[in-house]
């Protein structure tokens, strides 16, 4: 549209204040999917952790096996909370610089 008229995009946009705040607001949601998509896979490795966890349990109860979790118990009692709890964090930043910016 700008070549049609030779004008730059931002003579385009300045002339209609909505439009304007409507490309910002496009933009903005686009800047971030990236990330987003970062802090939702931590969160769901934390729940498949957690899920794994609570599965070894109850094998190790109900079906008197005595199955281990390789990698240290600090790894398998703190590290899906860890992981949960951060990628929360993490999301809510964003999702927050989204609102602002």
């Amino acid at each position: 549209m700008s070549d049609l008229f030779g004008v730059t995009i931002d003579e385009l946009l300045r002339s209609d204040e909505a439009l304007t705040k409507k490309v910002i607001k496009d933009g903005r949601q686009l800047a971030y999917p990236k990330l987003k998509f970062t802090f939702d896979v931590l969160f769901l490795i934390g729940v498949i952790l957690l899920v794994i966890k609570l599965a070894f349990l109850a094998l190790n109860k109900f079906a008197e096996l005595d199955l281990a979790l390789y990698g240290g118990s600090f790894i398998w009692n703190f590290g899906p909370l860890i992981l949960m709890v951060g990628a929360g964090i993490g999301s809510s930043i964003v999702k927050e610089k989204y609102k602002e910016g």
